[in-house]
């Protein structure tokens, strides 16, 4: 009983999240991006994606029986030097992304839209707060509690299903050829970015790859 307590724990924090990340986005989000404009704007979106992604990974940990997860909180954010499957699966991402980038473009350039203020926001913000978050906690919890397999699935879906949201705010809105190709390629990053923590034992083989996967697709994209 004390098992399925916990899972509907977990889809009730879920469901909550996903609701709050959405008033996040239609309330502060959607007009920030409409009245500030470039530091301004990242900043406070930074501030705003800091507060409400790594507050709420810190409060679920909180409110949770350390017995409950796979990794301690303090482990988890021990780097893990000696994973080499970590080094090459970011040097084969690396050249994968830039080689599809140059196919693609007929050579590597920055795209037009990119801004320096992306750094930020792409390759600091969203890898730390989202692998804080998803399996920093969703994931490390599942892992106590399900298979590998199982709980590598179901985080990877969530995960997904996390940047519907911010879809659902983007104007002009995207096709839906974009939702599904956007909502694969999420669940497919995710479940990498839970693999390499699950064998690491580290929050920051994922994060790094994150970070890189990101910052690369909003520069050459």
């Amino acid at each position: 009983m004390a098992n399925t307590i916990s899972r509907k724990r977990l889809i009730f924090q879920f469901i909550f999240f996903w609701c709050l990340w959405l008033a996040v986005q239609v309330v502060i989000n959607v007009p920030v991006e409409h009245h500030l404009y470039g530091w301004p704007q990242e900043l406070t979106l930074d501030a705003v994606k800091l507060l409400v992604w790594c507050g709420g990974a810190w409060w679920f940990i909180r409110q949770a029986d350390s017995r409950s997860l796979a990794i301690t909180p303090a482990d988890q954010w021990r780097p893990n030097w000696s994973f080499r499957a970590g080094y090459w699966i970011w040097l084969v991402v690396v050249l994968y992304l830039l080689v599809q980038f140059y196919l693609s473009h007929h050579g590597l350039r920055f795209s037009r839209t990119f801004v320096p203020q992306y750094w930020g926001r792409y390759f600091i913000v969203v890898g730390v707060t989202e692998e804080f978050m998803f399996r920093g906690y969703f994931l490390n919890a599942l892992l106590k509690r399900v298979s590998f397999t199982r709980a590598n699935t179901l985080q990877a879906v969530a995960f997904a299903a996390m940047h519907i949201p911010r879809y659902l705010t983007t104007v002009p809105a995207m096709s839906p050829t974009a939702w599904i190709s956007n909502l694969v390629s999420v669940a497919v990053l995710g479940a990498l970015f839970g693999w390499l923590y699950a064998k690491s034992k580290s929050l920051w083989p994922g994060i790094i790859l994150h970070m890189t996967w990101d910052i690369l697709v909003t520069a050459f994209a």
